[in-house]
């Protein structure tokens, strides 16, 4: 059999990445710029709207209820987008909120394992691993929220979703899935023109929101790449832990926003490039 081209790989996977990509530049700008009161969940819908529009163009409409692991990528979308602009609308205490999410990510999280709960764990052995996660899920959420609430926030959320997303990309892929590589992805160019779109258009505020979305979809992609390709267990621990490395603290000289987002990008790379050897270690051979 022959081994996989990596520009027929890239051919493939262009057209979904660049109409998501164009999908979420205009969501971003219209619920940004030009719809005020939709501002504090601009950048969830950006990302929701341009995954779901990228996920169809690479895997075809998600039926519901879904059928496979690769469905219920979609509806995590649908589901990170209620979720921010529920929270924008009515600000919950913190408490509430991290709780409420909590659940959701539990019901995830159980619901895309529902195959090794039919067919290979036990209740008890199944509930484990779905409680494990989802605590990882919730954990990830928070990581991106401090991100996105700190110094030139979306801005550094957005460029170090760039960076997670495309070597998650290259990790599952080499793990053996080319699809659910193509659909993180998707996520990378998304997070590439939401990144570029900030910088280029200066306002007075910027969108956000974006952490809930972009986690469920990532969460469900590393654990669908663990439990449903060959995804290593240190490189999907790595890439949920790669973004708690852009809370490092850069030092009262990295004044200038150029300064402190390559300081964040080089930190989380670190983690990021050491999940994609993994990846790359224990890989298949790409024999299609």
């Amino acid at each position: 059999m022959a081994t996989a081209d990596p520009v027929q790989v890239f051919k493939q996977m262009l057209p979904s990445a660049a109409l998501a990509a164009v999908v979420a530049a205009a969501l971003l700008f219209v619920f940004a710029r030009w719809w005020k009161i939709a501002n504090r969940c601009a950048g969830a819908i950006a990302i929701g709207g341009g995954y779901m529009a990228g996920h169809v163009l690479a895997a075809g409409w998600s039926p519901f209820p879904p059928r496979s692991a690769t469905h219920w990528l979609f509806w995590f979308a649908v589901i990170g987008v209620i979720v921010a602009a529920a929270d924008a609308l009515v600000r919950q205490k913190g408490a509430i909120r991290l709780v409420t999410w909590a659940i959701i990510c539990t019901i995830a999280c159980r619901l895309i394992l529902q195959p090794k709960f039919n067919y290979a764990w036990s209740a008890a052995e199944g509930w484990l691993w779905v409680f494990a996660i989802a605590l990882g899920a919730v954990g990830l959420t928070c990581t991106l929220n401090l991100i996105e609430r700190g110094p030139f926030g979306p801005a550094t959320l957005f460029s170090i979703a760039t960076v997670l997303c495309a070597g998650a990309c290259v990790a599952l892929m080499l793990s053996g899935s080319l699809l659910l590589g193509q659909l993180a992805g998707v996520l990378a160019g998304i997070a590439a023109t939401c990144f570029f779109l900030i910088i280029a258009v200066r306002a007075a505020s910027h969108p956000s929101g974006s952490a809930a979305p972009l986690s469920l979809i990532c969460a469900g992609l590393w654990l669908s790449g663990f439990f449903y390709a060959e995804l290593p267990a240190a490189s999907a621990l790595l890439l949920t832990l790669a973004p708690a490395f852009a809370l490092l603290p850069v030092g009262k000289e990295s004044s200038s926003q150029s300064r402190v987002l390559a300081y964040r990008v080089a930190f989380i790379a670190v983690p990021v490039a050491l999940a994609v050897a993994l990846a790359f270690h224990a890989s298949p051979p790409l024999d299609y």
